[in-house]
């Protein structure tokens, strides 16, 4: 009788050392997923991470190192300065846009001569400029959300809940993407499925990132600004105005740094 119990007890420890592992595995939602930036998918992980972490945890102290620069006189309110992001959801904004060229995405209006001079150059430098994306609406946004979170539970592996919080770590939720500006592109030196940029042409984004600002855009997303902005896309480029342009990119800032100065 006492082995029987022994065993019994024995059994029922293993059930619930196993147990406890299958709860932990769901609760940290490990799996070999490809994961990206705020528009696009760019990188294979088994860990996943929540990109805006760093964006929440992001120190203010980091942008008194710009205190002493003498900012542009300019009105942040105006259009070209709009800042999209997390803690600046926007959802009734709707820039009149037109089609950029034959065949490319929309974009506002008000920077189809700028982009074009951008382009003609870049073509001219020997590039071969492709614009994958440009202006999203909040349906548009939410759509590609609702797609991304639907492709993650199909299979039953996530709940929905699940799904939508990994999606976010993929495609920025509606209301906060800055495609949504009509002011952004994401400039690549071809097309890509899937999009990983230690394989693209380093020369062509060295160009950009040197001569992007006289045509009035910046890089949106720098790698090394991923702690501020919460995503690292550094095909992502954003019209501001030629002067705003050259101040950011002269003194390695990102959007979120230079907007903080006029609050």
């Amino acid at each position: 009788m006492r082995i029987k119990k022994t065993v019994w007890t024995f059994f029922m420890l293993i059930m619930a050392a196993t147990l406890v592992l299958i709860i932990n595995s769901r609760v940290q939602l490990t799996s070999e997923v490809v994961v990206g930036g705020a528009d696009s998918v760019f990188v294979k992980t088994n860990t996943l991470t929540d990109p805006m972490a760093e964006y929440e945890n992001s120190s203010k102290a980091s942008l008194e190192k710009y205190a002493d620069l003498e900012f542009p006189a300019i009105t942040i309110t105006e259009w070209q300065y709009v800042l999209i992001n997390k803690d600046t959801p926007i959802k009734s904004y709707a820039p009149s846009v037109r089609q950029f060229g034959s065949d490319g995405p929309y974009v506002d209006k008000r920077i189809i001569d700028s982009l074009s001079a951008l382009i003609a150059a870049a073509k001219e430098a020997g590039f071969e400029p492709y614009i994958s994306v440009g202006y999203r609406s909040y349906a548009d946004q939410q759509q590609l959300f609702n797609e991304k979170a639907s492709e993650l539970s199909q299979n039953g592996a996530y709940t929905y809940e699940e799904a939508q919080q990994i999606a976010a770590e993929i495609v920025a939720k509606p209301g906060t993407s800055d495609h949504q500006t009509g002011l952004a592109v994401d400039i690549l030196d071809k097309e890509y499925e899937v999009l990983d940029y230690s394989k693209m042409d380093s020369k062509f984004f060295d160009w950009l990132d040197a001569n992007c600002a006289q045509f009035g855009f910046i890089k949106r997303y720098p790698s090394n600004k991923k702690s501020v902005t919460g995503w690292d896309e550094p095909w992502h480029y954003r019209y501001v105005g030629k002067e705003v342009a050259e101040f950011i990119m002269k003194n390695g800032m990102c959007l979120e740094e230079f907007a903080a100065h006029y609050k």
